[in-house]
């Protein structure tokens, strides 16, 4: 069976894609599920991050900057064996997105609660519609994921209230938390750094909120791997 296809991407850095890209791959690949990262983004954050340790998602560099080559990381992404397959895209390539959302059966969007972000993520969600309008079947669904969220601050506690309206399509927060930082400079996931965490049960929460949403998809059957994690 194909991998399914998540990719994970926004217009605009800063959003906490690759932390989200990592971690919630190590999540889903945390039972016996074979989980893939694609590091899409020529900056190399993902790949960085797991260059050296065990984790439970394998990582695959594969730099993309533009439509140049499309054709061969193409190939290379759908070779890759596995049963869940991440794609983190370079922030600001409109090219590289659509070409990882055409591969695609849910996109992950991070957001921060930030006015830029939102008119980034519209910009996102006109690509979708985009790589939707040139499908024949295999629909493309989204997930919004308020990323780097604090409470603390008016724009963090307002950002569910400006998300509401989309209901279903927007996901569990995953907060600013310090504990995501120290896992990057050690080069842990946050399962291995933090396992207790609020950190990792934000991830946990995502994890299930994205299984849900392909499950809703797909239809999975009982034998699909679609037990949540935990």
């Amino acid at each position: 069976m194909a991998a399914r296809i998540i990719t994970v991407a926004n217009l605009k850095g800063g959003v906490g894609k690759s932390n989200i890209a990592v971690n919630l791959a190590c999540e889903l690949g945390g039972g016996e599920r074979r989980v893939a990262l694609v590091d899409a983004d020529p900056q190399g954050t993902s790949s960085h991050w797991m260059s050296r340790g065990r984790y439970p998602a394998q990582i695959h560099s594969f730099p993309l900057e533009d439509e140049r080559g499309a054709q061969s990381w193409i190939t290379k992404v759908l070779s890759i064996d596995s049963d869940f397959l991440l794609i983190d895209c370079p922030a600001h390539s409109r090219a590289v997105t659509e070409i990882a959302l055409s591969l695609s059966r849910l996109a992950v969007i991070p957001l921060t609660a930030s006015g830029p972000d939102l008119i980034a993520t519209t910009n996102v969600l006109n690509l979708i519609e985009t790589s939707r309008a040139m499908r024949d079947g295999n629909e493309l669904s989204f997930l919004l994921v308020p990323s780097k969220i604090d409470h603390r601050t008016g724009a963090g506690r307002r950002i569910g209230d400006v998300l509401r309206h989309l209901g279903d399509v927007v996901g569990p927060e995953v907060r600013q938390r310090t504990a995501f930082v120290d896992a990057f400079t050690e080069r842990k996931w946050i399962g291995e750094f933090a396992p207790k965490s609020d950190a990792r049960h934000d991830i946990v929460n995502l994890a299930n909120a994205v299984l849900a949403k392909m499950e809703e998809i797909e239809g999975f059957g009982p034998d699909e791997q679609t037990a949540q994690v935990s």
